[in-house]
């Protein structure tokens, strides 16, 4: 089906920039920006790919992968999100549900 195609196409490129995101140093995430996006076509949908950061109140720093899909005629849309939490030694874990909920 053409929808579940955008979506799996959506959901593979997060998480390989997710990934990507993943293998840099600390030190470079520490640098990126708040937020970034860039609109991408996949079988001619636009969508709004944004990587979102933030330092948690623990001095953690959130990084979220976001893509943004716009429904039918503009009335709806899907949220697409993926991400990880990391601190200064390095450790890398998921977000909760609770961090996601925001970019969702």
């Amino acid at each position: 089906m053409f929808s579940k195609n955008i979506s799996k196409l959506i959901t593979t490129t997060i998480g390989e920039r997710r990934e990507a995101l993943a293998h840099k140093s600390f030190d470079d995430l520490t640098q990126l920006p708040n937020l970034s996006s860039e609109v991408l076509s996949f079988e001619r949908t636009k969508v709004t790919i944004s990587v979102w950061h933030d330092v948690l109140p623990s001095r953690d720093h959130r990084v979220v992968v976001q893509a943004y899909k716009p429904g039918f005629l503009g009335l709806w849309g899907r949220m697409y999100v993926d991400g990880f939490v990391i601190n200064a030694r390095t450790e890398k874990r998921k977000l909760t549900p609770e961090e996601r909920t925001p970019f969702s």
